[in-house]
């Protein structure tokens, strides 16, 4: 069974996350042929408009628990060979020329919250919940998820989501800006289609290519966007051979309050961070 489902109908793709007894976990495979398709998507002059979306009830839970758990425990080095946040070159929505609309039709925690930041447009099941949930693991949020949450939601919405990794619902999702609307899971495929249709049978396609370029484009300078996505792909890597993710993952198997080690401010990392002071550090 493929991890990912791929159709094109009426000039839109649909792209389902197909691992619903999992919860559509994040694979090694679904990695690869979102590239594949994404790209595809964007070379193929039939195609005007892309729906990203979930099989089941859950749009995608990130990771798949078991096998960050595995690894932690195991040590391995930290090339992630194999593992779905390996450094390779890939393709991601805000990069193609056509518009993407997420449709959150359930659970979205981790990679499953963060990915839909770097499509066009989201749009919720009211019955979905959002959970940035990487610090309940000792991880550390993916896919540009602290360079764009901010630009989105702004500082003090993003820090509540991030440092807490509380799940919000569909209704709160809109309600923050999060998503542009939700609406009853039932609805919600139509609800996509029907703005997919708007855009594809309504407006020009280099029209609405150009204004997606233009868009994203100034919104960052010379790749601020792919270059922070890279940096949290070498975070994400640090953070699933720390302590803290292999306790965070125990717990979360035993049912019990993490353990976690004490901060130690003088051994972090340097991830994120920009020298404020023009003359230098004193």
């Amino acid at each position: 069974m493929s991890h990912l489902l791929f159709d094109i109908k009426d000039h839109i793709a649909t792209l389902t996350l197909n691992q619903p007894d999992k919860r559509n976990a994040y694979s090694p495979e679904m990695a690869v042929k979102l590239t594949q398709y994404l790209r595809e998507c964007d070379n193929n002059p039939e195609v005007r408009v892309v729906i990203i979306t979930g099989a089941g009830d859950a749009f995608c839970v990130g990771l798949d628990l078991n096998d960050v758990r595995e690894r932690g425990e195991q040590g391995q080095d930290e090339d992630t060979q194999g593992h779905p946040t390996q450094r390779v070159l890939r393709t991601y929505p805000y990069q193609i020329s056509k518009p993407v609309i997420c449709a959150i039709n359930g659970a979205a925690g981790g990679f499953g919250a963060a990915y839909p930041l770097t499509c066009d447009i989201r749009l919720a099941a009211s019955e979905a919940n959002i959970a940035f949930s990487f610090v309940k693991w000792g991880l550390i949020p993916e896919m540009g998820t602290t360079w764009l949450l901010p630009r989105l939601i702004g500082i003090e919405k993003t820090s509540d989501l991030l440092l807490t990794g509380r799940k919000v619902s569909g209704e709160e999702a809109a309600a923050m800006g999060l998503v542009l609307r939700a609406v009853p899971r039932a609805e919600l495929m139509d609800e996509a289609r029907n703005l997919a249709s708007e855009i594809a049978a309504g407006s020009s396609p280099t029209a609405v290519s150009v204004v997606k370029q233009m868009t994203w484009g100034r919104m960052q300078d010379d790749g601020e966007l792919y270059r922070a996505i890279y940096e949290d792909d070498d975070a994400i890597a640090w953070a699933i051979h720390g302590p803290d993710a292999a306790e965070g993952n125990k717990a979360f198997f035993e049912k019990r309050p993490a353990d976690w080690v004490a901060v130690d401010p003088t051994a972090l990392p340097h991830f994120g961070k920009r020298n404020a002071n023009p003359f230098g550090n004193s």
